[in-house]
Protein backbone atom coordinates (compact mmCIF):
# COMPACT_ATOMS: atom_id res chain seq x y z
CA UNK A 1 0.00 0.00 0.00
CA UNK A 2 1.33 3.20 -1.16
CA UNK A 3 2.20 6.28 1.46
CA UNK A 4 -0.53 8.27 -0.02
CA UNK A 5 -4.16 7.65 0.96
CA UNK A 6 -6.61 8.80 -2.47
CA UNK A 7 -9.16 12.03 -1.52
CA UNK A 8 -11.71 10.60 -3.97
CA UNK A 9 -12.49 8.18 -6.34
CA UNK A 10 -9.98 5.17 -5.85
CA UNK A 11 -10.42 2.05 -4.88
CA UNK A 12 -8.85 0.90 -1.44
CA UNK A 13 -6.58 -2.22 -0.83
CA UNK A 14 -8.12 -5.60 1.12
CA UNK A 15 -9.52 -4.31 4.63
CA UNK A 16 -10.02 -7.07 6.96
CA UNK A 17 -12.80 -7.00 9.27
CA UNK A 18 -12.89 -9.48 11.75
CA UNK A 19 -11.47 -13.01 11.21
CA UNK A 20 -12.97 -15.09 8.44
CA UNK A 21 -14.83 -12.09 7.32
CA UNK A 22 -11.56 -10.53 5.58
CA UNK A 23 -12.23 -11.94 2.00
CA UNK A 24 -15.69 -11.03 1.73
CA UNK A 25 -14.70 -6.96 2.07
CA UNK A 26 -11.79 -7.39 -0.44
CA UNK A 27 -12.88 -4.72 -3.04
CA UNK A 28 -11.99 -5.29 -6.62
CA UNK A 29 -11.88 -3.42 -9.88
CA UNK A 30 -14.90 -5.58 -11.16
CA UNK A 31 -17.32 -3.27 -9.51
CA UNK A 32 -18.35 -6.15 -6.70
CA UNK A 33 -18.76 -3.64 -4.03
CA UNK A 34 -22.14 -2.02 -6.37
CA UNK A 35 -25.72 -4.01 -5.57
CA UNK A 36 -27.49 -4.72 -8.95
CA UNK A 37 -30.53 -5.29 -8.26
CA UNK A 38 -33.58 -3.74 -5.60
CA UNK A 39 -35.56 -5.45 -2.73
CA UNK A 40 -33.05 -6.08 -0.13
CA UNK A 41 -34.48 -5.59 3.38
CA UNK A 42 -33.83 -7.32 6.98
CA UNK A 43 -33.47 -10.99 6.75
CA UNK A 44 -32.53 -11.99 2.78
CA UNK A 45 -29.24 -13.26 2.38
CA UNK A 46 -27.17 -13.85 -0.76
CA UNK A 47 -24.24 -12.40 -3.18
CA UNK A 48 -25.96 -9.05 -3.68
CA UNK A 49 -26.26 -8.35 0.15
CA UNK A 50 -22.63 -8.73 0.68
CA UNK A 51 -22.29 -6.32 -2.49
CA UNK A 52 -24.73 -3.92 -0.82
CA UNK A 53 -22.17 -4.22 2.64
CA UNK A 54 -19.04 -3.82 0.78
CA UNK A 55 -20.66 -0.49 -0.71
CA UNK A 56 -21.98 0.76 2.54
CA UNK A 57 -18.25 0.07 4.13
CA UNK A 58 -16.53 1.39 1.31
CA UNK A 59 -17.95 4.82 1.43
CA UNK A 60 -18.23 5.17 5.57
CA UNK A 61 -21.65 4.03 6.84
CA UNK A 62 -20.00 0.74 8.16
CA UNK A 63 -16.79 -0.11 10.31
CA UNK A 64 -13.69 -0.74 8.18
CA UNK A 65 -9.52 -0.22 8.90
CA UNK A 66 -9.71 1.76 5.28
CA UNK A 67 -11.83 4.69 6.48
CA UNK A 68 -9.48 5.82 9.29
CA UNK A 69 -7.09 7.21 6.65
CA UNK A 70 -9.80 9.36 5.67
CA UNK A 71 -10.41 10.41 9.00
CA UNK A 72 -13.37 8.51 10.19
CA UNK A 73 -13.89 7.74 13.68
CA UNK A 74 -14.49 3.90 14.28
CA UNK A 75 -16.92 4.57 17.17
CA UNK A 76 -18.83 6.48 15.75
CA UNK A 77 -19.52 4.16 12.63
CA UNK A 78 -22.17 1.41 12.31
CA UNK A 79 -20.44 -2.13 13.24
CA UNK A 80 -20.22 -4.23 10.48
CA UNK A 81 -22.65 -7.33 9.94
CA UNK A 82 -21.91 -10.07 12.33
CA UNK A 83 -22.46 -12.56 9.43
CA UNK A 84 -21.71 -11.70 6.01
CA UNK A 85 -23.98 -11.44 2.94
CA UNK A 86 -26.87 -11.49 5.34
CA UNK A 87 -29.09 -8.38 5.96
CA UNK A 88 -29.38 -7.74 9.27
CA UNK A 89 -29.34 -4.61 12.04
CA UNK A 90 -26.12 -3.35 11.64
CA UNK A 91 -26.81 -3.35 7.26
CA UNK A 92 -30.25 -1.58 8.31
CA UNK A 93 -28.74 0.78 10.29
CA UNK A 94 -25.81 1.59 7.32
CA UNK A 95 -28.34 1.78 4.69
CA UNK A 96 -30.70 4.43 7.27
CA UNK A 97 -27.62 6.38 7.31
CA UNK A 98 -26.61 6.35 3.45
CA UNK A 99 -30.26 7.08 2.44
CA UNK A 100 -30.51 9.98 4.84
CA UNK A 101 -26.99 11.81 4.51
CA UNK A 102 -28.10 11.64 0.30
CA UNK A 103 -31.48 13.06 1.15
CA UNK A 104 -33.51 9.46 0.44
CA UNK A 105 -36.63 8.06 1.63
CA UNK A 106 -35.61 6.25 4.99
CA UNK A 107 -36.87 3.01 4.37
CA UNK A 108 -33.52 1.14 6.06
CA UNK A 109 -34.50 -1.11 2.23
CA UNK A 110 -32.36 -1.08 -0.64
CA UNK A 111 -35.05 0.71 -2.63
CA UNK A 112 -35.01 1.51 -6.24
CA UNK A 113 -34.32 5.01 -5.62
CA UNK A 114 -31.72 4.10 -3.54
CA UNK A 115 -30.11 1.44 -6.02
CA UNK A 116 -30.18 4.17 -8.41
CA UNK A 117 -27.97 6.42 -6.70
CA UNK A 118 -25.76 3.75 -5.94
CA UNK A 119 -25.19 2.82 -9.60
CA UNK A 120 -24.47 6.17 -10.30
CA UNK A 121 -20.36 7.48 -11.01
CA UNK A 122 -19.45 9.07 -8.24
CA UNK A 123 -16.08 9.32 -6.37
CA UNK A 124 -14.17 6.23 -3.60
CA UNK A 125 -13.97 8.90 -1.07
CA UNK A 126 -15.95 7.93 1.73
CA UNK A 127 -18.91 9.95 2.75
CA UNK A 128 -18.75 9.94 6.09
CA UNK A 129 -16.61 13.03 6.58
CA UNK A 130 -18.94 15.05 5.01
CA UNK A 131 -21.31 17.24 6.48
CA UNK A 132 -22.04 19.98 3.76
CA UNK A 133 -18.21 20.95 2.70
CA UNK A 134 -15.72 18.96 5.03
CA UNK A 135 -11.55 19.92 5.60
CA UNK A 136 -8.93 17.32 5.40
CA UNK A 137 -7.04 19.22 7.63
CA UNK A 138 -3.87 19.27 5.39
CA UNK A 139 -3.42 22.14 3.31
CA UNK A 140 -0.43 23.17 0.80
CA UNK A 141 1.98 25.44 2.32
CA UNK A 142 1.96 27.99 -0.19
CA UNK A 143 -0.55 29.63 -3.00
CA UNK A 144 1.84 29.01 -6.21
CA UNK A 145 1.37 25.67 -7.27
CA UNK A 146 2.45 23.75 -9.97
CA UNK A 147 1.30 20.25 -12.02
CA UNK A 148 2.52 18.45 -14.93
CA UNK A 149 1.24 16.05 -16.85
CA UNK A 150 2.45 12.30 -16.76
CA UNK A 151 0.44 11.06 -20.03
CA UNK A 152 -2.90 12.31 -22.09
CA UNK A 153 -5.67 10.36 -22.76
CA UNK A 154 -5.99 9.53 -26.25
CA UNK A 155 -9.92 10.96 -26.30
CA UNK A 156 -8.53 14.34 -26.62
CA UNK A 157 -5.96 16.10 -28.29
CA UNK A 158 -3.18 17.31 -25.55
CA UNK A 159 -4.29 20.72 -26.06
CA UNK A 160 -8.14 20.16 -25.56
CA UNK A 161 -6.60 18.71 -22.23
CA UNK A 162 -4.37 21.34 -20.96
CA UNK A 163 -7.60 23.83 -21.75
CA UNK A 164 -9.59 21.95 -19.77
CA UNK A 165 -7.03 21.49 -16.61
CA UNK A 166 -6.87 25.19 -17.08
CA UNK A 167 -10.23 25.94 -16.94
CA UNK A 168 -10.59 23.49 -13.38
CA UNK A 169 -8.07 25.22 -11.87
CA UNK A 170 -9.23 28.12 -12.28
CA UNK A 171 -12.47 27.51 -10.57
CA UNK A 172 -10.54 27.30 -7.58
CA UNK A 173 -8.24 29.88 -8.04
CA UNK A 174 -11.05 33.01 -8.42
CA UNK A 175 -12.00 32.61 -5.39
CA UNK A 176 -8.69 31.86 -3.83
CA UNK A 177 -5.37 33.33 -3.36
CA UNK A 178 -4.11 30.39 -5.19
CA UNK A 179 -2.29 30.37 -8.45
CA UNK A 180 -1.85 27.15 -10.62
CA UNK A 181 1.16 26.96 -13.46
CA UNK A 182 2.21 23.78 -15.89
CA UNK A 183 5.90 22.94 -15.37
CA UNK A 184 7.44 20.06 -16.77
CA UNK A 185 7.41 16.45 -15.32
CA UNK A 186 10.72 16.69 -14.52
CA UNK A 187 10.79 19.88 -12.46
CA UNK A 188 9.28 18.07 -9.44
CA UNK A 189 5.55 19.24 -9.83
CA UNK A 190 3.13 19.74 -6.61
CA UNK A 191 0.61 17.92 -8.57
CA UNK A 192 1.22 15.06 -11.58
CA UNK A 193 -1.83 14.42 -13.93
CA UNK A 194 -2.17 10.86 -15.23
CA UNK A 195 -4.64 9.01 -17.16
CA UNK A 196 -4.77 5.44 -16.71
CA UNK A 197 -6.61 2.44 -16.32
CA UNK A 198 -7.39 -0.85 -13.85
CA UNK A 199 -4.62 -1.77 -11.05
CA UNK A 200 -1.90 1.13 -12.04
CA UNK A 201 0.32 0.59 -9.57
CA UNK A 202 -1.19 2.89 -5.97
CA UNK A 203 -2.53 0.57 -4.75
CA UNK A 204 -6.37 1.98 -6.13
CA UNK A 205 -7.56 0.34 -8.89
CA UNK A 206 -9.93 1.99 -11.45
CA UNK A 207 -13.28 -0.53 -12.11
CA UNK A 208 -14.11 0.24 -16.04
CA UNK A 209 -16.59 2.94 -17.21
CA UNK A 210 -18.97 4.41 -15.59
CA UNK A 211 -17.95 3.68 -11.90
CA UNK A 212 -14.93 5.59 -10.18
CA UNK A 213 -13.71 8.41 -12.67
CA UNK A 214 -10.94 9.77 -11.39
CA UNK A 215 -9.03 9.83 -7.96
CA UNK A 216 -6.72 12.41 -6.06
CA UNK A 217 -4.87 12.89 -2.94
CA UNK A 218 -4.93 15.51 0.01
CA UNK A 219 -2.18 17.98 0.12
CA UNK A 220 0.58 17.11 2.49
CA UNK A 221 1.16 15.59 5.15
CA UNK A 222 -2.00 13.77 4.13
CA UNK A 223 -1.38 12.58 0.48
CA UNK A 224 2.21 11.17 1.65
CA UNK A 225 4.34 10.61 -1.33
CA UNK A 226 1.40 11.12 -3.96
CA UNK A 227 0.26 13.98 -2.52
CA UNK A 228 -1.71 16.34 -4.52
CA UNK A 229 -1.66 13.72 -7.14
CA UNK A 230 -4.58 13.41 -9.48
CA UNK A 231 -5.85 10.33 -11.35
CA UNK A 232 -8.64 9.62 -14.10
CA UNK A 233 -9.67 6.87 -15.25
CA UNK A 234 -8.69 5.98 -18.87
CA UNK A 235 -11.73 3.60 -19.30
CA UNK A 236 -13.83 6.56 -19.43
CA UNK A 237 -14.58 8.86 -22.71
CA UNK A 238 -13.08 11.73 -21.87
CA UNK A 239 -15.60 15.15 -22.90
CA UNK A 240 -14.96 18.29 -23.12
CA UNK A 241 -17.62 20.10 -25.39
CA UNK A 242 -20.96 20.71 -24.58
CA UNK A 243 -23.44 19.04 -24.59
CA UNK A 244 -21.28 16.40 -23.51
CA UNK A 245 -20.43 13.16 -25.68
CA UNK A 246 -18.68 11.81 -22.60
CA UNK A 247 -17.44 12.46 -18.71
CA UNK A 248 -17.18 16.32 -18.62
CA UNK A 249 -13.01 16.90 -18.11
CA UNK A 250 -13.70 19.74 -16.59
CA UNK A 251 -16.49 18.97 -14.56
CA UNK A 252 -14.65 15.23 -12.58
CA UNK A 253 -11.13 17.65 -12.80
CA UNK A 254 -12.56 20.06 -10.60
CA UNK A 255 -13.85 17.85 -8.62
CA UNK A 256 -10.49 16.21 -8.24
CA UNK A 257 -8.48 19.21 -7.59
CA UNK A 258 -10.81 20.37 -4.42
CA UNK A 259 -9.46 16.85 -3.03
CA UNK A 260 -6.14 17.65 -3.88
CA UNK A 261 -6.48 21.36 -1.89
CA UNK A 262 -7.27 19.64 0.91
CA UNK A 263 -11.61 19.28 1.00
CA UNK A 264 -13.58 16.28 1.19
CA UNK A 265 -17.41 15.51 0.05
CA UNK A 266 -20.43 17.73 0.36
CA UNK A 267 -23.81 16.82 1.26
CA UNK A 268 -25.21 19.47 -0.81
CA UNK A 269 -26.38 18.09 -4.11
CA UNK A 270 -25.52 20.75 -6.21
CA UNK A 271 -21.98 21.31 -4.92
CA UNK A 272 -19.19 20.69 -7.38
CA UNK A 273 -18.00 18.75 -4.57
CA UNK A 274 -21.22 16.22 -3.70
CA UNK A 275 -19.89 12.78 -4.50
CA UNK A 276 -22.03 11.80 -7.37
CA UNK A 277 -21.60 12.70 -11.37
CA UNK A 278 -24.74 13.86 -13.00
CA UNK A 279 -23.37 15.21 -15.94
CA UNK A 280 -21.58 18.99 -16.90
CA UNK A 281 -20.93 21.42 -13.55
CA UNK A 282 -18.54 24.16 -14.15
CA UNK A 283 -18.62 26.18 -11.92
CA UNK A 284 -18.36 26.45 -7.84
CA UNK A 285 -21.54 26.95 -5.63
CA UNK A 286 -21.46 28.47 -2.32
CA UNK A 287 -20.45 25.67 -0.31
CA UNK A 288 -17.68 24.84 -2.04
CA UNK A 289 -16.17 28.52 -2.12
CA UNK A 290 -17.01 28.59 1.85
CA UNK A 291 -14.81 25.03 2.41
CA UNK A 292 -11.65 26.15 -0.22
CA UNK A 293 -11.90 29.57 1.56
CA UNK A 294 -11.81 27.69 5.42
CA UNK A 295 -8.38 26.38 4.32
CA UNK A 296 -6.86 29.21 1.86
CA UNK A 297 -9.07 32.86 2.45
CA UNK A 298 -10.25 34.84 0.25
CA UNK A 299 -8.75 35.89 -2.78
CA UNK A 300 -7.63 39.60 -2.65
CA UNK A 301 -8.40 41.22 -6.25
CA UNK A 302 -7.28 44.51 -4.69
CA UNK A 303 -3.84 45.77 -6.01
CA UNK A 304 -1.68 47.31 -3.25
CA UNK A 305 -1.71 51.21 -2.91
CA UNK A 306 0.04 52.97 -5.56
CA UNK A 307 1.80 56.95 -5.25
CA UNK A 308 0.00 59.67 -7.74
CA UNK A 309 2.29 61.87 -6.71
CA UNK A 310 1.01 65.50 -6.01
CA UNK A 311 0.77 68.54 -2.93
CA UNK A 312 -2.86 67.96 -2.41
CA UNK A 313 -4.87 70.24 0.07
CA UNK A 314 -8.25 68.55 -0.23
CA UNK A 315 -9.35 65.13 -0.96
CA UNK A 316 -9.98 63.84 -5.13
CA UNK A 317 -12.95 63.80 -7.85
CA UNK A 318 -13.08 61.37 -9.99
CA UNK A 319 -14.63 60.50 -13.28
CA UNK A 320 -14.37 57.80 -15.94
CA UNK A 321 -15.58 58.27 -19.71
CA UNK A 322 -14.52 55.37 -21.65
CA UNK A 323 -12.91 51.72 -20.60
CA UNK A 324 -9.18 52.12 -19.12
CA UNK A 325 -9.63 56.41 -18.82
CA UNK A 326 -9.29 57.77 -15.52
CA UNK A 327 -9.88 61.67 -14.82
CA UNK A 328 -8.94 63.02 -11.52
CA UNK A 329 -9.29 66.49 -10.11
CA UNK A 330 -8.04 67.91 -6.90
CA UNK A 331 -7.05 71.02 -5.04
CA UNK A 332 -3.55 72.70 -5.05
CA UNK A 333 -1.31 74.48 -2.68
CA UNK A 334 -2.48 77.46 -4.53
CA UNK A 335 -6.32 76.38 -3.96
CA UNK A 336 -6.36 76.20 -7.68
CA UNK A 337 -7.82 72.78 -9.43
CA UNK A 338 -5.90 70.09 -10.90
CA UNK A 339 -6.10 67.49 -13.28
CA UNK A 340 -4.05 64.65 -13.66
CA UNK A 341 -5.05 61.40 -15.90
CA UNK A 342 -4.59 57.63 -16.88
CA UNK A 343 -5.35 57.22 -20.79
CA UNK A 344 -5.05 53.66 -20.73
CA UNK A 345 -1.80 53.50 -20.84
CA UNK A 346 0.45 56.22 -18.83
CA UNK A 347 -0.25 59.16 -16.42
CA UNK A 348 -0.16 62.42 -17.58
CA UNK A 349 0.96 65.62 -15.82
CA UNK A 350 -0.41 67.54 -13.49
CA UNK A 351 -2.69 70.04 -15.60
CA UNK A 352 -3.71 73.72 -13.78
CA UNK A 353 -7.47 74.50 -14.97
CA UNK A 354 -7.49 77.48 -12.39
CA UNK A 355 -9.85 78.99 -9.82
CA UNK A 356 -10.14 79.06 -6.05
CA UNK A 357 -11.31 76.16 -4.63
CA UNK A 358 -12.85 75.81 -1.14
CA UNK A 359 -13.55 71.79 -1.15
CA UNK A 360 -12.51 69.34 -2.88
CA UNK A 361 -13.61 68.95 -6.47
CA UNK A 362 -16.05 66.63 -7.93
CA UNK A 363 -16.04 64.73 -11.44
CA UNK A 364 -18.67 62.99 -13.91
CA UNK A 365 -18.59 61.85 -17.15
CA UNK A 366 -21.98 61.76 -18.88
CA UNK A 367 -20.19 60.75 -22.61
CA UNK A 368 -17.42 60.10 -24.39
CA UNK A 369 -14.42 62.56 -23.64
CA UNK A 370 -17.43 65.02 -21.64
CA UNK A 371 -16.13 65.50 -18.25
CA UNK A 372 -18.25 67.92 -15.75
CA UNK A 373 -16.42 68.88 -12.63
CA UNK A 374 -17.54 70.99 -9.83
CA UNK A 375 -16.33 72.92 -6.73
CA UNK A 376 -17.42 74.97 -4.13
CA UNK A 377 -16.08 78.74 -4.20
CA UNK A 378 -14.54 80.76 -2.03
CA UNK A 379 -18.15 82.51 -2.42
CA UNK A 380 -19.68 79.56 -0.86
CA UNK A 381 -21.57 79.05 -3.98
CA UNK A 382 -21.36 76.02 -6.45
CA UNK A 383 -19.19 76.75 -9.20
CA UNK A 384 -19.09 74.68 -12.29
CA UNK A 385 -16.36 73.73 -15.26
CA UNK A 386 -16.39 71.57 -18.03
CA UNK A 387 -14.37 69.32 -21.07
CA UNK A 388 -16.34 69.45 -24.59
CA UNK A 389 -13.89 66.76 -25.81
CA UNK A 390 -11.82 69.84 -27.24
CA UNK A 391 -11.65 72.90 -24.70
CA UNK A 392 -12.22 73.73 -21.11
CA UNK A 393 -15.06 76.09 -20.65
CA UNK A 394 -14.66 78.90 -17.70
CA UNK A 395 -15.66 78.53 -14.37
CA UNK A 396 -20.14 79.07 -14.55
CA UNK A 397 -21.70 80.06 -11.17
CA UNK A 398 -24.89 77.72 -9.86
CA UNK A 399 -25.55 79.70 -6.82
CA UNK A 400 -26.40 78.69 -3.59
CA UNK A 401 -24.64 78.81 -0.33
CA UNK A 402 -22.87 75.32 0.45
CA UNK A 403 -21.34 74.49 3.34
CA UNK A 404 -19.31 71.38 1.88
CA UNK A 405 -18.23 69.66 -1.70
CA UNK A 406 -20.48 68.34 -4.14
CA UNK A 407 -21.72 64.80 -4.93
CA UNK A 408 -22.69 64.48 -8.46
CA UNK A 409 -24.17 61.94 -10.65
CA UNK A 410 -25.48 61.18 -14.17
CA UNK A 411 -27.68 59.00 -14.99
CA UNK A 412 -27.90 60.00 -19.03
CA UNK A 413 -26.28 62.16 -21.57
CA UNK A 414 -26.23 65.82 -20.45
CA UNK A 415 -28.20 65.06 -17.46
CA UNK A 416 -26.46 66.30 -13.98
CA UNK A 417 -27.86 66.32 -10.46
CA UNK A 418 -25.72 67.76 -7.89
CA UNK A 419 -26.36 67.56 -4.12
CA UNK A 420 -24.55 69.41 -1.28
CA UNK A 421 -24.94 70.12 1.96
CA UNK A 422 -26.98 73.68 2.95
CA UNK A 423 -26.31 76.01 5.65
CA UNK A 424 -29.54 74.47 7.39
CA UNK A 425 -27.02 70.81 7.25
CA UNK A 426 -29.93 69.40 5.21
CA UNK A 427 -29.07 67.75 1.78
CA UNK A 428 -30.08 70.10 -1.15
CA UNK A 429 -30.45 68.88 -4.33
CA UNK A 430 -29.86 70.77 -7.95
CA UNK A 431 -29.92 69.28 -11.57
CA UNK A 432 -29.59 69.88 -14.92
CA UNK A 433 -32.11 68.13 -17.40
CA UNK A 434 -30.52 68.89 -20.90
CA UNK A 435 -31.18 72.26 -21.51
CA UNK A 436 -31.30 74.34 -17.96
CA UNK A 437 -30.95 74.19 -14.38
CA UNK A 438 -33.69 73.38 -11.84
CA UNK A 439 -33.98 75.44 -8.64
CA UNK A 440 -32.56 73.94 -5.32
CA UNK A 441 -34.70 71.22 -4.17
CA UNK A 442 -33.97 70.35 -0.11
CA UNK A 443 -34.17 66.42 0.82
CA UNK A 444 -33.65 66.76 4.49
CA UNK A 445 -31.50 65.46 6.64
CA UNK A 446 -28.83 66.20 9.32
CA UNK A 447 -25.40 65.90 7.53
CA UNK A 448 -21.71 65.73 8.82
CA UNK A 449 -20.26 65.68 5.67
CA UNK A 450 -20.54 66.48 1.92
CA UNK A 451 -23.24 63.99 -0.45
CA UNK A 452 -21.67 61.30 -2.56
CA UNK A 453 -23.76 60.30 -5.49
CA UNK A 454 -23.67 57.70 -7.93
CA UNK A 455 -26.31 56.24 -11.04
CA UNK A 456 -26.65 52.97 -11.85
CA UNK A 457 -29.15 52.96 -14.34
CA UNK A 458 -32.07 55.37 -16.53
CA UNK A 459 -33.51 57.92 -13.42
CA UNK A 460 -31.85 56.20 -10.68
CA UNK A 461 -29.65 58.10 -8.27
CA UNK A 462 -28.18 56.98 -5.22
CA UNK A 463 -26.76 58.91 -2.80
CA UNK A 464 -24.72 58.62 0.63
CA UNK A 465 -24.00 60.97 3.40
CA UNK A 466 -22.19 60.70 6.75
CA UNK A 467 -25.10 61.03 9.30
CA UNK A 468 -24.67 63.06 13.28
CA UNK A 469 -23.63 59.55 14.49
CA UNK A 470 -21.33 59.23 12.02
CA UNK A 471 -23.02 56.14 10.46
CA UNK A 472 -23.29 55.76 6.40
CA UNK A 473 -26.55 56.64 5.57
CA UNK A 474 -28.54 56.14 2.07
CA UNK A 475 -31.57 57.67 0.37
CA UNK A 476 -31.95 57.29 -3.48
CA UNK A 477 -34.52 57.96 -5.73
CA UNK A 478 -36.22 55.51 -7.76
CA UNK A 479 -37.43 57.48 -10.78
CA UNK A 480 -40.80 58.67 -8.85
CA UNK A 481 -40.02 59.49 -5.54
CA UNK A 482 -37.12 60.06 -3.15
CA UNK A 483 -36.95 57.36 -0.58
CA UNK A 484 -36.26 57.99 3.30
CA UNK A 485 -33.00 57.92 5.30
CA UNK A 486 -31.35 54.20 5.45
CA UNK A 487 -29.14 54.13 8.31
CA UNK A 488 -26.08 51.28 6.79
CA UNK A 489 -23.74 51.94 10.06
CA UNK A 490 -20.05 52.32 10.58
CA UNK A 491 -18.36 55.02 12.35
CA UNK A 492 -16.88 57.17 9.59
CA UNK A 493 -14.54 60.10 10.22
CA UNK A 494 -14.84 60.93 6.60
CA UNK A 495 -17.26 61.65 3.66
CA UNK A 496 -18.01 58.66 1.42
CA UNK A 497 -17.08 57.61 -1.92
CA UNK A 498 -19.45 55.59 -4.37
CA UNK A 499 -19.08 53.54 -7.36
CA UNK A 500 -21.07 51.75 -10.04
CA UNK A 501 -19.85 48.87 -12.06
CA UNK A 502 -23.76 47.20 -12.93
CA UNK A 503 -27.04 47.59 -12.56
CA UNK A 504 -28.29 47.48 -9.16
CA UNK A 505 -24.27 47.45 -8.00
CA UNK A 506 -23.10 49.93 -5.06
CA UNK A 507 -19.32 50.25 -3.70
CA UNK A 508 -19.12 52.59 -1.05
CA UNK A 509 -15.57 53.53 0.55
CA UNK A 510 -15.23 55.49 3.77
CA UNK A 511 -12.20 56.30 5.77
CA UNK A 512 -12.60 54.39 9.44
CA UNK A 513 -11.85 55.61 13.08
CA UNK A 514 -8.26 53.60 12.50
CA UNK A 515 -7.64 55.92 9.16
CA UNK A 516 -7.96 53.01 6.83
CA UNK A 517 -10.32 52.98 4.12
CA UNK A 518 -13.69 50.52 4.30
CA UNK A 519 -15.68 48.76 1.87
CA UNK A 520 -19.35 48.31 1.82
CA UNK A 521 -20.85 47.13 -0.91
CA UNK A 522 -24.85 46.11 -2.18
CA UNK A 523 -24.66 42.94 -3.99
CA UNK A 524 -28.13 43.06 -5.64
CA UNK A 525 -30.05 41.90 -2.51
CA UNK A 526 -28.07 42.67 0.45
CA UNK A 527 -25.50 45.14 1.94
CA UNK A 528 -22.07 43.04 2.42
CA UNK A 529 -19.31 44.27 4.25
CA UNK A 530 -17.31 46.44 6.34
CA UNK A 531 -14.15 45.09 4.24
CA UNK A 532 -11.12 46.82 5.69
CA UNK A 533 -8.69 47.67 2.54
CA UNK A 534 -5.88 49.07 4.66
CA UNK A 535 -3.92 52.24 4.02
CA UNK A 536 -3.63 55.82 6.39
CA UNK A 537 -6.15 58.54 4.79
CA UNK A 538 -5.82 62.24 5.38
CA UNK A 539 -9.12 62.54 2.89
CA UNK A 540 -12.37 60.95 1.83
CA UNK A 541 -11.99 58.29 -0.89
CA UNK A 542 -13.29 58.97 -3.91
CA UNK A 543 -14.39 55.88 -6.11
CA UNK A 544 -15.37 55.20 -10.05
CA UNK A 545 -15.64 52.16 -12.14
CA UNK A 546 -15.41 52.13 -15.79
CA UNK A 547 -16.21 48.23 -16.29
CA UNK A 548 -17.61 44.96 -15.40
CA UNK A 549 -16.15 44.36 -11.89
CA UNK A 550 -13.75 47.63 -11.56
CA UNK A 551 -13.48 50.14 -9.16
CA UNK A 552 -10.24 52.49 -9.16
CA UNK A 553 -10.25 54.48 -5.70
CA UNK A 554 -8.25 57.42 -4.67
CA UNK A 555 -7.08 58.79 -1.52
CA UNK A 556 -5.00 61.69 0.00
CA UNK A 557 -1.86 60.10 2.14
CA UNK A 558 -0.39 61.18 4.88
CA UNK A 559 1.79 62.58 2.34
CA UNK A 560 -0.61 64.95 0.53
CA UNK A 561 0.16 63.11 -2.32
CA UNK A 562 -2.52 60.90 -4.49
CA UNK A 563 -2.56 57.78 -4.00
CA UNK A 564 -4.78 55.29 -5.76
CA UNK A 565 -6.07 51.82 -5.03
CA UNK A 566 -8.13 49.00 -7.44
CA UNK A 567 -10.30 46.39 -7.72
CA UNK A 568 -10.00 44.20 -11.15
Amino acid sequence: MPEGQPGVEGEMPASPLAGSQSEWVQLTSAKEYVPRAAGLASGVEGPDVARLQRYLQKFGYMQASHLLSFGAVAKDLVQPPEVAAVFDDNTTQALLRFQEYNGLPLTGELDAATLELMQMPRCGFPDVTAADFVLKGSKWNKTSLTYAYQNFTSDLTPAQIRSAIASAFGLWAAVTPLSFSEVPLGNSPDIVIRFAGGDHGDGNPFDGPSGILAHAYYPPPGGGALAGDTHFDEAETWSINLPASGIDLITVAGHEFGHALGIAHSTVKGALMYAYYGGPHRQLESDDIAGIQALYGMRSRWSGWENLGGILSSGIGVSSWAANRLDCFVRGTDNAMYHKWWNGSNWSGWENLGGILASAPTAVSWGENRIDTFVRGTDNAMWHKWWNGSTWSGWENLGGVLTSGIGVSSWAANRLDCFVRGTDNAMWHKWWNGSIWSDWENLGGVLMSAPAAVSWGPNRIDTFVRGTDNAMWHKWWNGSTWSGWEKLGGVLTSGIGVSSWAANRLDCFVRGTDNAMWHKWWDGSVWRGWENLGGILSSAPAAVSWGSNRIDTFVRGTDNGMWHKWYA
